[in-house]
């Protein structure tokens, strides 16, 4: 972990990047909509600092400094947030590698900005991204997330350009077909992916993979809701039960006293352990 202090950041930042990639590092957190980066004067021949900048470990890992009140941030903490988004808003092709590259900050940082705005820096990097991600989503040496962020990403693309939705639909089917072998998240994460893609195409694909009780139904319900989702079901053939997660335009309102399995509860305080963990070195949180 990299320990330092305000002045001693800004001596480091205002000697590593220039204008008008320095702005970056003061514009603070990225809430409400996106900024309009070229507005700043960031143009393609500010790419190789842009990607310099979101692939910089040390400020990544820079700590908070001394003295500053807890929940206060430093802006210096989210300029790589704007950095991608500058490249998405670029159109940087060039920055494919690099952006892939950082994905596993998802699982490892559980780097909620990252994780939240990947599909729509691919979607804007369009066509071009699609057989990395595909290739990516594919291998997996990649973390689980990260890998669902890719296929998020795909999904997004496809249904931002008609041309692409073929090849996105069967980067993702191709993963799902591995269900067996694959992690029941991912499997769910796949469906949902599908499902934002309307393919319908793919159903058999989806039928097996919950017939073989391989998907995790906390990620988007199970094959019913798919079915429901995709208007192959009107309504539910069975009672729905109270422990699965839906999307917000499914969700039903739950007993207070609803059954948990053992197994959830067992994740939850997993993740609550691995968060608090985490917690303790990630500086910059979407909160």
């Amino acid at each position: 972990m990299l320990f330092v202090d305000l002045a001693t950041s800004e001596s480091r930042i205002d000697m590593t990047y220039t204008e008008p990639v320095s702005k970056l590092l003061k514009l603070g957190r990225p809430d409400g909509p996106w900024l309009e980066y070229p507005a700043l004067g960031l143009t393609r021949e500010n790419l190789p600092e842009l990607i310099r900048l979101v692939q910089d470990d040390e400020l990544r890992l820079m700590a908070r400094p001394e003295g500053l009140p807890e929940g206060e941030d430093i802006p210096e903490w989210y300029a790589q947030v704007h950095a991608w988004r500058a490249l998405a808003q670029l159109r940087a092709e060039e920055a494919i590698p690099a952006l892939l590259g950082i994905l596993h900050h998802i699982d490892d940082d559980d780097d909620d900005w990252l994780g939240s705005d990947a599909e729509d820096v691919f979607a804007l990097l369009g066509i071009s991204a699609v057989e990395p991600l595909a290739a990516y989503l594919a291998d997996e040496a990649n973390p689980m997330y990260a890998r669902a962020s890719a296929a998020s990403g795909l999904a997004e693309i496809g249904n931002r350009q008609p041309g692409a939705r073929e090849r996105c639909i069967q980067g993702i089917a191709a993963v799902l077909e591995h269900f067996e072998s694959n992690d029941h998240g991912l499997n769910g994460f796949l469906v949902g992916a599908l499902v934002k893609m309307n393919a319908v195409e793919q159903i058999d694909l989806i039928r097996r993979a919950f017939a073989a009780e391989t998907v995790d139904e906390f990620i988007y319900g199970d094959v019913e809701d798919v079915e429901i989702q995709l208007g192959l079901l009107k309504e539910r053939r069975t009672p729905a039960r109270p422990w699965r997660f839906l999307p917000p335009e499914l969700e039903l309102e739950e007993p207070v006293d609803a059954p948990r399995r053992p197994d959830v509860q067992q994740k939850k305080e997993k993740n609550k352990r691995k968060q608090e963990k985490k917690s303790r070195k990630r500086n910059r949180k979407k909160r």
